[in-house]
Protein backbone atom coordinates (compact mmCIF):
# COMPACT_ATOMS: atom_id res chain seq x y z
CA UNK A 1 0.00 0.00 0.00
CA UNK A 2 1.07 3.55 -0.31
CA UNK A 3 2.06 5.80 2.22
CA UNK A 4 1.10 9.16 1.76
CA UNK A 5 0.40 11.97 4.38
CA UNK A 6 -2.95 11.46 6.22
CA UNK A 7 -5.54 12.99 4.82
CA UNK A 8 -3.66 14.58 2.03
CA UNK A 9 -0.80 14.41 -0.34
CA UNK A 10 -0.11 12.51 -3.32
CA UNK A 11 0.53 8.63 -2.40
CA UNK A 12 4.56 7.59 -2.61
CA UNK A 13 5.36 4.17 -3.77
CA UNK A 14 5.84 2.19 -1.12
CA UNK A 15 8.85 0.53 -0.46
CA UNK A 16 10.29 -2.22 1.77
CA UNK A 17 13.11 -2.87 3.68
CA UNK A 18 13.00 -6.35 4.61
CA UNK A 19 15.54 -7.18 1.72
CA UNK A 20 18.76 -5.56 1.07
CA UNK A 21 21.27 -6.03 -1.79
CA UNK A 22 25.45 -6.17 -0.78
CA UNK A 23 25.97 -2.20 0.06
CA UNK A 24 22.48 -1.05 1.09
CA UNK A 25 21.16 -0.12 4.43
CA UNK A 26 18.03 -0.56 6.18
CA UNK A 27 17.49 2.74 5.63
CA UNK A 28 18.46 2.71 2.00
CA UNK A 29 14.71 2.65 0.71
CA UNK A 30 14.64 6.18 1.69
CA UNK A 31 16.97 7.28 -1.38
CA UNK A 32 14.91 5.02 -3.88
CA UNK A 33 11.24 6.81 -2.84
CA UNK A 34 13.30 10.12 -3.65
CA UNK A 35 14.40 8.61 -7.25
CA UNK A 36 10.98 7.95 -7.86
CA UNK A 37 9.48 11.46 -6.78
CA UNK A 38 11.93 14.00 -7.80
CA UNK A 39 11.19 14.37 -11.16
CA UNK A 40 7.78 15.05 -10.27
CA UNK A 41 9.02 18.67 -8.57
CA UNK A 42 10.91 19.57 -11.97
CA UNK A 43 9.84 23.19 -13.29
CA UNK A 44 6.46 23.51 -13.96
CA UNK A 45 4.00 23.48 -16.91
CA UNK A 46 4.15 26.80 -18.43
CA UNK A 47 0.52 27.05 -18.97
CA UNK A 48 -0.10 25.59 -15.15
CA UNK A 49 -1.73 28.69 -13.00
CA UNK A 50 0.09 29.57 -9.96
CA UNK A 51 -1.60 29.13 -6.70
CA UNK A 52 -1.22 32.56 -4.64
CA UNK A 53 -2.59 30.24 -1.22
CA UNK A 54 -1.36 27.75 0.50
CA UNK A 55 -2.54 24.33 -1.06
CA UNK A 56 -1.62 22.64 2.19
CA UNK A 57 -2.24 23.65 5.32
CA UNK A 58 1.10 24.88 7.77
CA UNK A 59 -0.59 22.34 10.49
CA UNK A 60 -0.41 19.40 8.17
CA UNK A 61 3.65 19.77 7.77
CA UNK A 62 4.43 20.25 10.81
CA UNK A 63 2.47 16.92 11.70
CA UNK A 64 4.22 15.22 9.39
CA UNK A 65 7.59 16.70 10.25
CA UNK A 66 6.63 16.00 14.33
CA UNK A 67 6.43 11.98 13.02
CA UNK A 68 9.35 11.93 10.84
CA UNK A 69 11.25 13.36 13.86
CA UNK A 70 10.18 10.63 16.72
CA UNK A 71 10.45 7.80 14.05
CA UNK A 72 14.45 9.46 13.55
CA UNK A 73 15.10 9.71 17.23
CA UNK A 74 13.51 6.19 18.13
CA UNK A 75 15.95 4.59 15.55
CA UNK A 76 19.23 6.77 16.46
CA UNK A 77 18.46 5.35 20.07
CA UNK A 78 17.63 1.67 18.66
CA UNK A 79 20.65 1.86 16.87
CA UNK A 80 22.93 2.73 19.70
CA UNK A 81 22.46 -0.60 21.61
CA UNK A 82 21.99 -2.59 18.22
CA UNK A 83 24.41 -5.33 17.97
CA UNK A 84 26.00 -4.03 14.28
CA UNK A 85 23.66 -2.87 11.24
CA UNK A 86 22.29 -6.37 10.69
CA UNK A 87 20.58 -6.42 13.99
CA UNK A 88 16.72 -7.53 13.14
CA UNK A 89 15.59 -5.54 15.79
CA UNK A 90 16.18 -2.28 13.38
CA UNK A 91 14.24 -3.45 11.04
CA UNK A 92 10.41 -2.77 12.57
CA UNK A 93 12.06 0.67 13.45
CA UNK A 94 13.53 1.48 10.19
CA UNK A 95 10.20 0.78 8.55
CA UNK A 96 8.21 3.36 10.51
CA UNK A 97 11.21 5.64 9.88
CA UNK A 98 10.50 4.86 5.56
CA UNK A 99 6.88 5.61 6.23
CA UNK A 100 7.17 8.21 8.03
CA UNK A 101 9.79 9.83 5.29
CA UNK A 102 7.16 8.57 2.87
CA UNK A 103 4.45 10.84 4.14
CA UNK A 104 7.04 13.50 4.17
CA UNK A 105 7.58 13.32 -0.09
CA UNK A 106 3.51 12.99 -0.02
CA UNK A 107 3.37 16.37 2.14
CA UNK A 108 5.85 17.59 -0.81
CA UNK A 109 4.39 16.40 -3.83
CA UNK A 110 1.14 18.09 -2.67
CA UNK A 111 2.42 21.28 -2.48
CA UNK A 112 3.82 20.99 -5.99
CA UNK A 113 0.51 21.70 -7.10
CA UNK A 114 0.02 25.32 -8.82
CA UNK A 115 4.06 25.95 -7.56
CA UNK A 116 5.87 28.56 -9.13
CA UNK A 117 9.50 27.99 -10.22
CA UNK A 118 10.37 29.40 -6.66
CA UNK A 119 8.78 26.63 -4.68
CA UNK A 120 9.44 24.18 -6.44
CA UNK A 121 12.66 24.55 -6.13
CA UNK A 122 13.07 24.51 -2.54
CA UNK A 123 10.78 21.69 -2.33
CA UNK A 124 13.18 19.77 -4.39
CA UNK A 125 16.50 21.07 -2.33
CA UNK A 126 14.95 19.85 1.11
CA UNK A 127 13.60 16.88 -0.38
CA UNK A 128 17.31 16.29 -1.64
CA UNK A 129 18.62 17.15 1.32
CA UNK A 130 16.64 15.17 3.98
CA UNK A 131 17.43 12.12 1.53
CA UNK A 132 20.94 12.48 1.76
CA UNK A 133 20.61 13.03 5.12
CA UNK A 134 18.46 9.53 6.02
CA UNK A 135 21.01 8.07 3.80
CA UNK A 136 23.77 8.59 5.53
CA UNK A 137 22.29 8.12 8.58
CA UNK A 138 21.38 4.80 7.47
CA UNK A 139 24.80 3.80 6.84
CA UNK A 140 26.80 5.22 9.60
CA UNK A 141 24.52 2.20 11.78
CA UNK A 142 27.22 0.69 14.18
CA UNK A 143 29.86 3.63 13.26
CA UNK A 144 30.89 6.07 15.97
CA UNK A 145 29.44 8.66 13.90
CA UNK A 146 25.91 8.01 14.10
CA UNK A 147 24.78 10.45 16.50
CA UNK A 148 26.22 13.05 14.34
CA UNK A 149 24.06 11.47 11.43
CA UNK A 150 21.30 11.50 13.73
CA UNK A 151 21.51 15.46 14.45
CA UNK A 152 22.19 16.20 10.79
CA UNK A 153 18.65 14.29 9.75
CA UNK A 154 16.84 16.26 12.55
CA UNK A 155 18.50 19.18 11.32
CA UNK A 156 16.92 18.67 8.52
CA UNK A 157 13.64 17.55 9.31
CA UNK A 158 13.46 20.92 11.04
CA UNK A 159 14.11 22.87 7.64
CA UNK A 160 11.55 20.38 6.00
CA UNK A 161 8.84 22.12 8.75
CA UNK A 162 9.68 25.56 7.97
CA UNK A 163 9.41 25.19 4.30
CA UNK A 164 7.22 27.49 2.75
CA UNK A 165 3.64 25.87 1.93
CA UNK A 166 2.63 28.63 -0.70
CA UNK A 167 4.11 30.66 -3.86
CA UNK A 168 4.44 34.10 -2.41
CA UNK A 169 6.31 32.69 0.87
CA UNK A 170 8.70 30.90 -1.18
CA UNK A 171 9.03 33.58 -3.42
CA UNK A 172 9.77 36.06 -0.43
CA UNK A 173 12.22 34.00 0.56
CA UNK A 174 14.25 34.01 -2.16
CA UNK A 175 13.91 37.72 -2.85
CA UNK A 176 15.22 38.10 0.95
CA UNK A 177 18.37 35.40 0.24
CA UNK A 178 19.64 38.09 -2.78
CA UNK A 179 18.20 41.35 -0.62
CA UNK A 180 20.99 39.76 1.88
CA UNK A 181 23.95 39.95 -0.52
CA UNK A 182 23.02 42.89 -2.34
CA UNK A 183 23.56 44.97 1.12
CA UNK A 184 26.54 43.32 2.28
CA UNK A 185 27.90 44.53 -1.20
CA UNK A 186 26.33 48.17 -0.39
CA UNK A 187 28.32 47.98 3.00
CA UNK A 188 31.43 46.96 1.28
CA UNK A 189 30.89 50.33 -0.70
CA UNK A 190 29.81 52.48 2.06
CA UNK A 191 33.50 51.46 3.65
CA UNK A 192 35.26 52.13 0.80
CA UNK A 193 33.53 55.40 0.63
CA UNK A 194 34.25 55.95 4.76
CA UNK A 195 37.59 55.00 4.62
CA UNK A 196 38.58 57.58 1.95
CA UNK A 197 36.45 60.40 3.65
CA UNK A 198 38.74 59.64 6.84
CA UNK A 199 41.40 59.98 5.61
CA UNK A 200 40.74 63.03 4.05
CA UNK A 201 39.84 64.18 7.55
CA UNK A 202 42.99 62.88 9.45
CA UNK A 203 45.44 64.31 6.87
CA UNK A 204 43.57 67.75 7.00
CA UNK A 205 43.98 68.08 10.82
CA UNK A 206 47.45 66.87 10.60
CA UNK A 207 46.98 63.49 12.22
CA UNK A 208 49.48 60.42 11.24
CA UNK A 209 49.38 59.28 7.54
CA UNK A 210 49.76 55.24 6.59
CA UNK A 211 53.15 56.61 5.31
CA UNK A 212 54.45 58.60 8.71
CA UNK A 213 53.34 54.88 9.72
CA UNK A 214 55.16 53.22 7.24
CA UNK A 215 52.45 50.26 6.36
CA UNK A 216 52.22 51.36 2.89
CA UNK A 217 50.81 48.57 0.59
CA UNK A 218 49.87 46.34 3.78
CA UNK A 219 46.88 48.96 4.45
CA UNK A 220 44.11 49.65 1.89
CA UNK A 221 44.77 51.36 -1.09
CA UNK A 222 43.05 54.95 -1.69
CA UNK A 223 40.72 55.27 -3.92
CA UNK A 224 41.56 58.10 -6.88
CA UNK A 225 39.15 60.74 -7.90
CA UNK A 226 37.63 58.64 -11.21
CA UNK A 227 37.52 55.16 -8.95
CA UNK A 228 35.09 57.39 -6.34
CA UNK A 229 32.55 58.40 -8.97
CA UNK A 230 32.31 55.41 -9.75
CA UNK A 231 32.15 53.38 -6.64
CA UNK A 232 29.41 56.30 -5.24
CA UNK A 233 27.62 55.82 -8.84
CA UNK A 234 27.48 51.98 -8.08
CA UNK A 235 26.28 52.76 -4.71
CA UNK A 236 23.79 54.83 -6.18
CA UNK A 237 22.64 51.53 -8.43
CA UNK A 238 22.91 48.96 -5.85
CA UNK A 239 20.97 51.24 -3.41
CA UNK A 240 17.79 51.30 -5.90
CA UNK A 241 18.40 47.56 -6.08
CA UNK A 242 17.92 47.40 -2.62
CA UNK A 243 15.24 49.62 -2.30
CA UNK A 244 13.32 47.83 -5.11
CA UNK A 245 14.33 44.24 -3.49
CA UNK A 246 12.07 45.00 -0.43
CA UNK A 247 9.37 46.50 -1.92
CA UNK A 248 9.09 43.08 -3.73
CA UNK A 249 9.54 41.43 -0.73
CA UNK A 250 6.88 43.42 1.24
CA UNK A 251 4.64 42.73 -1.86
CA UNK A 252 4.95 39.30 -1.95
CA UNK A 253 3.05 38.97 1.51
CA UNK A 254 1.11 42.45 1.87
CA UNK A 255 -0.98 43.43 4.91
CA UNK A 256 -4.33 42.22 4.98
CA UNK A 257 -5.58 45.88 5.57
CA UNK A 258 -4.05 46.91 2.61
CA UNK A 259 -5.65 49.73 0.06
CA UNK A 260 -3.50 48.77 -2.68
CA UNK A 261 -4.01 45.79 -5.53
CA UNK A 262 -1.95 42.78 -4.74
CA UNK A 263 1.44 42.51 -7.39
CA UNK A 264 0.35 39.19 -8.81
CA UNK A 265 2.43 36.39 -7.76
CA UNK A 266 3.61 35.97 -11.72
CA UNK A 267 5.28 39.33 -11.47
CA UNK A 268 6.83 38.72 -7.86
CA UNK A 269 8.37 35.41 -9.22
CA UNK A 270 10.18 36.87 -12.01
CA UNK A 271 11.82 39.66 -9.53
CA UNK A 272 12.70 37.17 -7.70
CA UNK A 273 14.14 34.21 -10.01
CA UNK A 274 16.00 37.53 -11.44
CA UNK A 275 16.75 39.20 -8.16
CA UNK A 276 19.59 36.11 -7.99
CA UNK A 277 21.43 36.80 -11.37
CA UNK A 278 21.43 40.76 -9.87
CA UNK A 279 22.67 39.49 -6.92
CA UNK A 280 25.73 37.97 -8.81
CA UNK A 281 26.49 41.12 -11.18
CA UNK A 282 26.40 43.43 -8.57
CA UNK A 283 29.36 41.40 -6.36
CA UNK A 284 30.86 41.60 -10.02
CA UNK A 285 30.64 45.04 -10.30
CA UNK A 286 32.18 45.83 -6.66
CA UNK A 287 34.96 43.59 -7.10
CA UNK A 288 36.37 44.69 -10.79
CA UNK A 289 35.86 48.28 -9.65
CA UNK A 290 37.12 48.53 -6.06
CA UNK A 291 40.69 48.25 -5.64
CA UNK A 292 41.23 48.87 -9.82
CA UNK A 293 39.37 48.51 -12.60
CA UNK A 294 38.92 44.91 -14.58
CA UNK A 295 37.02 46.27 -17.55
CA UNK A 296 35.96 43.17 -19.22
CA UNK A 297 34.49 42.08 -16.32
CA UNK A 298 33.11 45.12 -14.83
CA UNK A 299 31.36 45.58 -18.28
CA UNK A 300 29.79 41.81 -18.73
CA UNK A 301 28.67 42.67 -14.67
CA UNK A 302 26.76 45.73 -15.61
CA UNK A 303 25.79 44.24 -18.91
CA UNK A 304 24.50 41.73 -16.65
CA UNK A 305 22.81 43.65 -14.36
CA UNK A 306 20.87 45.65 -17.03
CA UNK A 307 19.50 42.31 -18.38
CA UNK A 308 18.51 40.78 -14.84
CA UNK A 309 16.71 43.95 -13.72
CA UNK A 310 15.52 44.75 -17.11
CA UNK A 311 12.24 42.59 -16.43
CA UNK A 312 11.48 44.20 -12.73
CA UNK A 313 9.12 46.92 -14.36
CA UNK A 314 7.68 49.99 -12.99
CA UNK A 315 5.90 47.92 -9.93
CA UNK A 316 9.27 47.40 -8.07
CA UNK A 317 11.41 50.43 -9.15
CA UNK A 318 12.87 48.92 -12.81
CA UNK A 319 12.98 52.64 -14.28
CA UNK A 320 14.88 53.87 -11.33
CA UNK A 321 17.23 51.23 -11.64
CA UNK A 322 17.68 51.82 -15.14
CA UNK A 323 18.40 55.03 -14.46
CA UNK A 324 20.90 54.50 -12.07
CA UNK A 325 22.69 52.14 -14.19
CA UNK A 326 23.03 54.53 -17.28
CA UNK A 327 24.88 56.72 -14.11
CA UNK A 328 27.13 53.66 -13.81
CA UNK A 329 28.16 53.91 -17.23
CA UNK A 330 28.26 57.50 -17.75
CA UNK A 331 30.85 57.18 -14.48
CA UNK A 332 32.59 54.23 -16.01
CA UNK A 333 33.00 56.30 -19.57
CA UNK A 334 34.59 59.14 -17.25
CA UNK A 335 37.11 56.76 -16.60
CA UNK A 336 41.18 57.95 -17.77
CA UNK A 337 41.81 55.41 -21.05
CA UNK A 338 45.27 54.20 -18.87
CA UNK A 339 42.94 53.24 -16.18
CA UNK A 340 40.64 50.67 -17.55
Amino acid sequence: QAFSTPGRGDPCPAVSVCSMADGDHVLKAASRVWADIRGELQERDCEEELADAAVVPPEDLRKVAKWLQQTVTKFGASAAVADGPGDPALKPVAEEVIKAFTAALGTLLSLRRGAGCCLRQELREIGGLLSEAMDQMGASVGLPDMPIAVGKTLDRIKHLERVSVQNRASTRRRILMSLAQIRDANRELTEALRERSAEEGAEACGALSDEDLDLGELDHEELEPHERRLVEAILAATTALEDALKHASQACLPAADSQEAPVPIATLEVVALNAVAAAGAVDGLVTHAVGGIDSDNFLASLAALRKATGSFGDVVGGVEIARALDGVQAAYDEVPADEK
